[in-house]
């Protein structure tokens, strides 16, 4: 089981930061962790003589020092042991520099719910984390930060595990145990089938079309029962949207997907997915694939 014992919190001091750091906060109360706070002032876009003068004009520390007091003032609310890190510089690369060097065990950060356009124009700064990030990265949707709510309802009831049926599934059952010990949580674990049929999970037959959808998912299932000993579902579709529908219909509060651990991975189409559309928590977990 995956040992949780430093969270880092990343968080732009946007409208929905105070619950964003609610979170870290209820989180290591349930993990027993230390808090570690982390926010980037991130250089202005324009001109390098821009640059040069936000840096060299007072603007840099000014914002620095107006960061500190902000979380500091907030943090101030909690009986907690708490360290803050402020860098300056790009928001995603600081953070992923921020994590290693403090060994942090998982980092927390606040989907913005951008459209897919917004995205197109300026990039998901959850979707650059999972694809950089060493570490696993809890994030959290838009309706569960609301702002002006200081005493989340945080709750880890009900746990899907996007199962690839593969020997990377290990890695996301050790953090959705941790989260089940921790939180009580029941967890299901879930496999969506597409097509053609991924000849490393089970064989393809020359059966009819409904006999051969049936064993499919019987040999499924099997193989999902034999990961551990909990509750199993087989989809059909397109995973991320089949995974967000399933967690919405089925009030689930969050989802640990896989994604890639190699450098300059790209994060697949499901954790995307799933980190635009899921209506509840995401645990994205870098494993290794063979």
């Amino acid at each position: 089981m995956q040992k949780i014992k430093k969270i880092l919190c990343a968080t732009d001091l946007s409208k929905i930061s105070d619950r964003l750091l609610s979170w870290g906060v209820t989180l290591c109360s349930g993990f027993d962790a230390s808090l570690l706070v982390f926010h980037a002032i991130a250089p202005p876009r324009g001109s390098i003589s821009r640059q040069i003068e936000f840096e060299r004009g007072g603007e840099k520390k000014e914002r620095i020092e107006i960061a500190h007091e902000k979380i500091k003032k907030f943090m101030n609310r909690f009986d907690i042991e708490w360290d803050l890190f402020i860098a300056y510089g790009d928001p995603v690369l600081e953070a992923a520099k921020i994590a290693k060097k403090t060994k942090a065990d998982i980092v927390i950060a606040a989907s913005l719910g951008l459209s897919g356009f917004q995205q197109f124009l300026i990039g998901s700064v959850v979707g650059r984390m999972a694809q950089t990030f060493s570490q696993p990265l809890l994030v959290i949707p838009p309706s569960e930060t609301v702002s002006g709510t200081t005493s989340p309802d945080l709750q880890f009831t009900n746990i899907i595990i996007a199962c690839s049926l593969l020997e990377s599934d290990s890695y996301l059952i050790n953090y959705a145990s941790a989260f089940s010990e921790k939180f009580n949580s029941k967890i299901c674990l879930v496999h969506v089938m597409e097509s053609p049929v991924n000849e490393k999970i089970v064989e393809i037959t020359s059966a009819p079309y409904d006999e051969t959808q049936k064993l499919l998912e019987e040999k499924l299932s099997l193989k999902l029962k034999n990961l551990m000993p909990a509750k199993t579902s087989i989809l059909r579709g397109i995973p991320g949207e089949e995974l967000a529908l399933y967690a919405k219909s089925r009030k689930i509060n969050l989802i640990i997907a896989g994604v890639d651990d190699r450098p300059g991975r790209i994060i697949t189409t499901t954790t995307t997915a799933l980190l635009r559309y899921s209506p509840c928590a995401v645990l994205t977990v870098p494993v290794k694939y063979s």
